[in-house]
């Protein structure tokens, strides 16, 4: 069974031979561990290829160093462990709405690079980012301004939502004709660490509807739909299942593994987020791996249902995520595919 075949059969639950692993690295842990942590990746590749950003720029060349994304945004970054703040938001004055540019996130030379990196995949499943749409709303106003102009400037907010749906709508439409791609992923982080940021009242009457159209687009298509949101955001996985996300990365133990286990269990699957708030940093091995079988228990005995995944940042000690890779192939490889 090859990596592609794995994690179909994942998604779909229909028996891969173990589960699949993905990476996610942080500037922070190449700087400190470089060849050492290529050589823990190269033992245990990512099943998955990602074959195309919808946006750079987002992480600035050095610390300190400002650099601008694609749509005009500016950002700063003050540590190797995020992609910093925005320090310029180019709707800071609403008038500027009238004469904004919004960027071609799938122009002839974006979707040839695309479509080049999908003819390399060797085997792997891949997944292209169809990128986001509160978050750019925010990159774009400011945030606390965003916030309020929900509820305050609601015909200017679906103005703006309505821009970037336009341009994520071109985007997933083109990726939707490269027949040789497997999945979407869509990216908003909807949650704090207690709720979500807006009511779930205001996000299914403004946001769902674009989601829905998106989604619906990829599963046309015949292509998985990814999503992900950290933060607490318990109170809309139900109405992301119903729109047709397949793949979903939640930040899972902010809400605990049984709550969502409740909500997604068997019925889509979980890319994991093995604690990256406490274990990964500052648990031992062990304690890695316990956090690993009680994910692919929650999650991944559903003839498949899980996709492991684990943040590597600067504060996270090489051995726990070795530890994290061994556990994930030990404990979630089924002798006969479950």
């Amino acid at each position: 069974m090859n990596s592609r075949e794995r994690v179909i059969r994942a998604i779909e639950m229909s028996g891969p031979d173990r589960v699949p692993i993905t990476h996610a690295t942080l500037p922070g842990a190449w700087l400190r561990y470089g060849p050492a942590l290529e050589a823990l990746y190269a033992r245990y590749p990512s099943d998955v290829v990602e074959v195309g950003s919808a946006t750079q720029g987002e992480f600035g060349p050095k610390i300190g160093v400002p650099s601008r994304d694609t749509w005009g945004a500016e950002w700063v970054r003050y540590t190797d462990e995020h992609k910093g703040q925005v320090v310029f938001h180019p709707l800071a004055d609403w008038r500027a709405l009238d004469t904004f540019e919004p960027p071609d996130t799938s122009s002839d030379e974006i979707m040839a690079q695309v479509a080049q990196n999908i003819a390399r995949a060797q085997g792997r499943y891949t997944l292209a980012d169809g990128d986001t749409l509160w978050q750019r709303m925010f990159y774009l106003r400011g945030y606390q301004a965003m916030l309020e102009d929900l509820l305050l400037e609601p015909e200017r907010s679906a103005a703006l939502r309505d821009m970037i749906l336009e341009v994520m709508r071109k985007r997933v439409r083109r990726l939707c004709e490269l027949g040789a791609l497997d999945g979407i992923h869509f990216r908003d982080d909807w949650g704090t660490q207690e709720a979500l940021m807006i009511s779930p009242a205001l996000w299914r009457r403004f946001f769902k509807p674009a989601y829905a159209e998106l989604f619906g687009m990829v599963r046309q298509a015949g292509k998985h739909v990814w999503f992900h949101s950290d933060g607490v955001i318990d109170s809309i996985i139900p109405d992301l299942i119903e729109i047709g996300v397949q793949v979903l990365n939640p930040q899972v133990d902010v809400m605990g593994k049984a709550r969502v286990a409740e909500l997604c269990g068997g019925v889509i699957c979980i890319q994991g987020d093995i604690d990256r708030q406490f274990a990964l940093p500052y648990g031992t091995p062990e304690d890695v791996r316990r956090e690993v079988r009680a994910d692919i228990d929650a999650f991944g005995r559903h003839r498949g249902g899980y996709i492991g995944r684990g943040e590597a940042a600067g504060d996270t000690p090489l051995e726990n995520l070795e530890a994290m890779f061994e556990e994930m192939v030990r404990y979630g490889t089924y002798p006969s595919g479950h």
